[in-house]
């Protein structure tokens, strides 16, 4: 199976790249490409591939949104997939119940609680108790682990197990909107062409179960400045879900915090597998 696996792609790369290069050589005479024009351009994706932002390159040129809903445009009564970004990190954290995926840090106080709560299930309504969630984002002013020195490591990362019911719940802080990585040779491309940098608040999340597709998506909220202007183009009106404001005290007590919090209710329905992506996966 695997020799006749390989012949596909063989065939489709043979396929696929003469039009590829075809498609190149149309544009570069059309718009008449010189060579101090075509070095500069070898030059980019040289320094691209050297900061490891080729698949913020994907993202920005919405070539990852494309792909994405090429892959998934078959797939119905599913929760929408959306593209994973650069900024997974391998090996993050396993967090134990109650859910918390976050360590406080100077200037986290200026951020509202949020918890984000839902529950897994198949297409058929089954709930998927072998369920695990794989969940990062920004902290509350914007910034991931990766470049923001105040945070801990993997702060705002996490991988968790669900209820026998499918539920889950997870405690973390509302995301704000942020500009990707501008200091390098893709932020140069934005700028160059006017583009912004900026993405909308949201929460990566990749679920997986036994028997079923994994899922990779995002959760986003209403009203943000940036929800009709990704930088990317990721946002699917399926995936916005309201942010609903908490400020009973007693359940805020019980919570153990001083102050009102927001949820957010995520239900989430995985695909079962097929004998093909089952072995895929």
């Amino acid at each position: 199976m695997a020799d006749v696996a390989r012949e596909v792609r063989n065939e489709r790369l043979a396929r696929i790249l003469p039009e590829a290069i075809g498609a190149l050589h149309e544009l570069i005479e059309k718009h008449r490409v010189t060579e101090e024009e075509w070095l500069a351009v070898l030059g980019f994706l040289t320094e691209v591939g050297r900061k490891d932002e080729f698949v913020l390159l994907s993202d920005v040129t919405k070539t990852s949104v494309l792909v994405d809903s090429i892959t998934h445009d078959d797939e119905s009564g599913v929760t929408p997939s959306d593209v994973e970004g650069p900024l997974y990190r391998e090996n993050p954290p396993w967090r134990e119940k109650p859910v918390k995926i976050y360590e406080e840090y100077e200037g986290i106080e200026s951020g509202d609680v949020l918890f984000v709560r839902g529950r897994v299930a198949s297409t058929d309504g089954t709930p998927l108790s072998s369920a695990v969630l794989d969940v990062w984002q920004t902290g509350p002013t914007g910034g991931y682990d990766v470049w923001d020195e105040k945070q801990p490591d993997y702060n705002f990362r996490g991988r968790f197990g669900v209820e026998e019911d499918g539920g889950y719940e997870f405690q973390t802080m509302v995301p704000k909107p942020y500009t990707v990585p501008t200091d390098g040779p893709v932020g140069r491309l934005l700028e160059a062409t006017g583009q912004h940098p900026w993405r909308p608040a949201h929460i990566h999340v990749v679920a997986e179960a036994e028997g079923h597709e994994t899922l990779t998506t995002q959760v986003f909220f209403p009203d943000d400045p940036y929800l009709e202007n990704d930088t990317i183009g990721a946002v699917k009106p399926e995936l916005v879900r309201p942010l609903e404001r908490c400020e009973d005290e007693a359940e805020i007590s019980r919570r153990g915090l001083d102050a009102p919090f927001y949820t957010c209710e995520f239900d989430i329905t995985l695909k079962p597998a097929t004998p093909a992506s089952e072995k895929k996966g």
